[in-house]
């Protein structure tokens, strides 16, 4: 059991401590910054729309027995847009998340903490030296080894696009493959499995994750991968060019630690990717999933343009004790508990 681990495993008493030196010191950052620290719910009456995440479903009961469907939260990331339609330009939160079906793994556990962040009036590109400031502050090294391999954590950490990525490691143009038939080829052509429904976006991973992902394992620096085709762009806004998103995620050691957007603002297209994902669950999972409309109500009244990122906490803890499995950060897991 767990605590007799702590009784008998110094190590791991010592990470315990370092994580919880580290939630100090992301608050200090954001604190000294003038970001305002939220709580917003762990269950929420809708769940949300992404079709690649399973939702833990519970249920809510008043004092009169009256039932209300209710899911817990994948990220606080509705909760907080919200805050900011209310006129809060700079917010944080450190949150407990939950993801379910989710590998039980080394770098996964069905519950875990996620910090999350908005900041009015900066890009995207700009929220990525924000992301980097923060965790050369917890790190406080300019060079570290993670698992026997040197990272530098000096300036300039590596920028790349997801089309430069492409090309760099695939040797192919992306711009080529963004509609259905041309990476479904491209897909059969090299040999990947082809199944009845699979969508664009099951090819492109296909790839992606067997020719350039690793890739970016072998970088001895930190890695800012940008401009995801549109089709990925979640709740992120599709750039002037119509053909990539204004997303990034932040990659170490191959491990990812941030998803980050320049925040998609207008109404009436959120709504529009909502219910285009709704149908793609239904059609997948048999599931109905309604639509926040108190967060699209949000997006009508108006929130100043933005960027907003969640950062795997665990993860950076794992970083910061070259630990190799989450199982030597976390107080308690799923793997160890049911």
């Amino acid at each position: 059991m767990r605590w007799q681990d702590l009784k008998n495993n110094p190590r791991l008493k010592e990470n315990l401590i370092k994580r919880a030196e580290t939630f100090k010191k992301i608050r200090y950052f954001f604190d000294t910054a003038n970001f305002v620290e939220m709580d917003t719910p762990l269950a929420v009456r809708y769940g949300n729309p992404e079709p690649n995440l399973d939702l833990f479903k519970t249920e809510i009961q008043n004092e009169k027995g009256e039932k209300f469907k209710s899911f817990l939260i994948t990220s606080p990331e509705l909760s907080l847009k919200k805050i900011l339609a209310g006129g809060f330009p700079k917010i944080y939160q450190m949150s407990k998340c939950f993801r379910n079906r989710e590998p039980w793994n080394a770098t996964h556990n069905p519950e875990f903490t996620l910090l999350e962040w908005y900041e009015v009036g900066i890009t995207y590109l700009e929220l990525m030296e924000r992301v980097e400031g923060l965790l050369k502050d917890i790190l406080g090294k300019e060079k570290m080894i993670y698992q026997k391999k040197e990272i530098h954590l000096s300036s300039p950490w590596l920028k790349i696009s997801m089309r430069e990525a492409w090309q760099k490691y695939a040797l192919l143009d992306l711009n080529n493959y963004l509609n259905f038939d041309t990476m479904r080829s491209l897909a059969k052509e090299k040999g990947y499995t082809i199944n009845e429904g699979e969508t664009w976006s099951d090819w492109f991973f296909k790839i992606f994750l067997t020719e350039i992902e690793p890739q970016l394992a072998k970088e001895n620096r930190p890695v800012f991968l940008y401009d995801y085709p549109k089709e990925m762009a979640a709740l992120a806004k599709v750039k002037e060019d119509g053909l990539y998103a204004e997303r990034f995620e932040l990659y170490w050691s191959g491990m990812e630690l941030a998803n980050g957007y320049g925040e998609l603002l207008n109404a009436e297209e959120q709504e529009e990717r909502f219910k285009k994902e709704e149908a793609e669950i239904f059609k997948e999972k048999g599931e109905e999933r309604e639509m926040d409309q108190d967060f699209i109500n949000a997006l009508s009244e108006g929130i100043a343009p933005c960027a907003g990122v969640a950062l795997g906490v665990d993860r950076v803890v794992m970083l910061l004790t070259d630990s190799k499995d989450i199982a030597e950060v976390a107080p308690f897991l799923a793997r160890e508990m049911y």
